[in-house]
């Protein structure tokens, strides 16, 4: 098992990266989410939605 490690220990760089990537665009997609319902709420109540809640859908 060792000479497994120690031949292969290299791809914990790549796989790292993979999982920081999952993980941000994990966290990307709840962001999104929040804004969404927040716009929703607002349109069930009939209101206007701010400029600046509107603008964080384009990034």
């Amino acid at each position: 098992m060792d000479d497994l490690f120690w031949n292969f220990w290299w791809l914990m760089f790549p796989v790292g990266f993979m999982l920081l990537g999952a993980f941000r665009s994990w966290l990307s997609y709840r962001a999104r989410r929040e804004v969404v319902e927040a716009l929703r709420e607002l349109a069930k109540a009939g209101r206007e939605p701010p400029a600046a809640l509107v603008a964080q859908l384009n990034r």
